[in-house]
């Protein structure tokens, strides 16, 4: 973390006497340049759904090193491990809601789409992927293109609502 703020950790125990809240701001930092570079980096998307891929994707990307910085958390901060998970949860799912809501009123889904429920089903089968290591790859597959898959199989491109491709 002292790293991600650019100084030493002897900086961080020496100026600081709340380390938690220290912590705690650090990280949010850390969270805020990753939805920045990923402003940036959509900026340039034809619509939502490639603004959609491009996040997801670096999403996956980071995914590593942002469990391992939440996985130290958990062990000797747990409660703001807590605090953090779920402050992030409700704004990632507030962001993709947004942009889910903005694709329908774009044509890329079906009306009736529903983003609460699409973003529950993603995040469950990502964190099995990811996180819990629940879901099996067959032999070949990185995590990385099976996350693509996920993303296409629960956002798919340019399709109807009975599947056809528009």
């Amino acid at each position: 973390l002292a790293r991600l703020a650019g100084v030493s950790k002897r900086v961080l125990y020496d100026m600081f006497e709340d380390k938690e809240n220290l912590l705690y701001r650090v990280m949010l930092r850390y969270f805020e340049q990753n939805r920045e570079h990923w402003r940036q980096q959509s900026a340039g998307a034809g619509n939502v759904l490639e603004e959609l891929f491009m996040v997801l994707g670096d999403m996956m990307d980071r995914s590593e090193q942002t469990g391992r910085l939440m996985e130290s958390l958990r062990r000797f901060y747990p409660a703001l491990h807590e605090r953090l998970r779920h402050e992030g949860i409700e704004r990632n799912a507030a962001d993709l809601r947004k942009m889910l809501q903005q694709g329908i009123g774009e044509g890329l889904f079906f009306e009736r789409f529903n983003p609460d429920l699409a973003i529950g089903a993603l995040y469950c089968t990502i964190s099995a992927l990811v996180m819990r290591r629940e879901l099996v790859l067959p032999s070949g597959i990185s995590e990385r293109e099976a996350f693509v898959q996920i993303i296409s199989t629960f956002f798919p491109r340019h399709r109807d609502p009975e599947g056809a491709p528009v």
